[in-house]
């Protein structure tokens, strides 16, 4: 039997707010891996106090559903990998304690269970993910150029919100208000900076449906 696809829904991001990913996914969008699909857009990790948890509950969602959670790398992902993985190269280390790094760390109770436990998750994450319709990635397609082109820094990093392609581009990365709209709709941004304001948001590209845990929508 062919799974008819109801609902194909892009999760901002996280950064550590735990208890607001649960009561999104579980709560308002009441996720059935059956009928519905499931995007995070990355940045799972920093910033908030739950980040193991919140590895931890994304990792189960997609084991238990494989073909229903897409995981997205981010650029605080591509921070952590590459303090992790430097060696003996400080400054990639205290880049990403700048960027709040330090409350991964916390989170996994030290660098070796850190090291442990997140370089195998991020590794099993993708950089983008595409449809007919849509391409989502975490952080954007500069403009004048596409997925073949693009730089793997550039759909981690670019915040120009400047796509010009045929397909509807979603992105995290760049926080905004409420979920926002550029280039006449071609590009949907969903970051809403949960980890701030306490609204962590998600967007269902079938029916043009927020989703939020706060009152921007």
């Amino acid at each position: 039997m062919v799974l008819v696809l109801k609902r194909q829904i892009a999760v901002g991001d996280i950064h550590g707010c735990f208890d607001l990913l649960t009561v999104l996914i579980e709560k308002i969008i009441g996720f059935s891996p059956h009928e519905d699909m499931l995007i995070f857009m990355g940045d799972y990790i920093d910033r908030g106090m739950k980040v193991k948890e919140v590895v931890r509950y994304v990792s189960e969602l997609k084991e238990k559903s494989p073909d229903a959670v897409i995981l997205l790398k981010g650029n605080h992902e591509d921070m952590a990998y590459n303090a992790l993985t430097s060696g003996d190269v400080e400054e990639e280390m205290l880049y990403w304690l700048l960027n709040k790094g330090d409350k991964t760390i916390t989170s996994f109770g030290g660098r070796e269970q850190t090291k442990e436990h997140l370089i195998p998750f991020i590794e099993s994450l993708q950089l983008y993910y595409e449809t007919d319709t849509h391409i989502f990635v975490h952080a954007g397609i500069p403009y004048g150029k596409d997925l073949g082109t693009a730089t793997s820094e550039e759909l981690l990093w670019d915040r120009t919100l400047s796509y010009a392609g045929e397909k509807t581009l979603v992105v995290g990365h760049t926080p905004k208000s409420k979920v926002s709209y550029f280039n006449n709709g071609k590009i949907i941004c969903i970051d809403t900076g949960a980890y701030m304001t306490g609204n962590l948001s998600a967007y269902d590209v079938i029916h043009k449906k927020v989703y939020s845990t706060g009152a921007a929508t």
